[in-house]
């Protein structure tokens, strides 16, 4: 699925930026440019950030319930 329409790039894209150390929109845009453009898509970018911090959150036992 297409996160940024301005740069063409897709969520896998967004994911691998995110799985290579990117933490915030910035750092995503200097690695793929999504988000570099009009910003309609940060939502989306922030997104799969959260979802990213949830994961590594709970694969490390560091989050409660």
């Amino acid at each position: 699925m297409y996160v940024c329409l301005c740069g063409g790039v897709t969520d896998r894209t967004v994911c691998a930026a995110i799985a290579a150390g990117a933490r915030t929109v910035q750092d995503i845009a200097r690695r793929c440019t999504a988000g570099a453009c009009c910003g309609g898509c940060w939502p989306e970018i922030e997104l799969l950030l959260d979802e990213h911090r949830w994961r590594e959150a709970h694969r490390d036992g560091r989050a409660a319930g």
